[in-house]
């Protein structure tokens, strides 16, 4: 198993206390390695971009913010582009160029759906999670992550095609730009619907805080992985 190191226990004896004195320490639960560095590198980049792009957009989209801007829009929607491609391409640069292993085998367990994962992905969908019925066994990521992980990486596409026609107005036919706008702004609004809920989730749950806990501090408590990524934490145990 990848474990965090813990604190041993102190002897009575030798933190100056009498022996016999009934004082026991308990050993710290194990915790298991779920995120590399790179990959809480990656994560937060990308959450800092998106929001940035997210502010910055929004004062291009609201007609009394957009009105406010005047001349300097068209430098606004400049930058707006390159946080957006700064979103997509830095996170994927600091993995390949990093720990492209490991960005191979994550893209590996997001990419294979095993029963397991179909069934809980419908449990789920049915409401299973919210009254804590018995779902079946997971991986290190859970079939409701990895949909996440598909649909983020699609709507960065989408937003990586649909700006990229937007910044290049001047150049291109104006039927082309104006039909780009509608799926730009409708692929905003999928993200900041999903940001929202991926935000409640991280806070209001167990599942979620005990996520953000190893999304930040890359290790998961033993327990947790056993209740809730059964088949990871049996393959850590071999």
């Amino acid at each position: 198993m990848e474990y965090e190191p813990g604190s041993a226990a102190i002897e009575p004896a030798e933190a100056g206390l009498p022996t016999g004195a009934g004082i026991s320490a308990s050993p710290p639960e194990a915790r298991l390695l779920r995120f590399a560095l790179v990959e809480r590198l990656a994560h937060w980049i990308y959450a800092a971009f998106f929001l940035l792009a997210l502010v910055i957009g929004l004062t291009i989209w609201i007609p009394s913010t957009r009105v406010r801007l005047a001349g300097s829009r068209r430098e606004i929607s400049h930058l707006y582009g390159g946080l957006g491609l700064l979103m997509i391409v830095m996170p994927l640069l600091l993995v390949l160029f990093l720990d492209r292993r490991r960005l191979s085998g994550d893209l590996r367990e997001i990419d294979v759906w095993d029963r397991d994962d179909r069934m809980w992905f419908w449990r789920a969908l049915r409401g299973y999670t919210l009254f804590r019925r018995e779902m079946p066994p997971q991986g290190r990521f859970n079939a409701g992550q990895k949909a996440n992980a598909i649909i983020v990486a699609a709507m960065a596409l989408g937003f990586l095609v649909t700006g990229s026609l937007l910044l290049a107005e001047p150049h291109l036919p104006a039927w082309l730009v104006s039909r780009e706008l509608l799926p730009h702004q409708v692929l905003a609004v999928a993200a900041i619907a999903l940001f929202v809920g991926h935000i409640l989730h991280a806070f209001s749950t167990r599942h979620g805080r005990d996520s953000l806990r190893a999304m930040t501090g890359g290790t998961l408590s033993e327990t947790f992985a056993r209740e809730r990524h059964e088949k990871w934490w049996r393959r850590q145990a071999r």
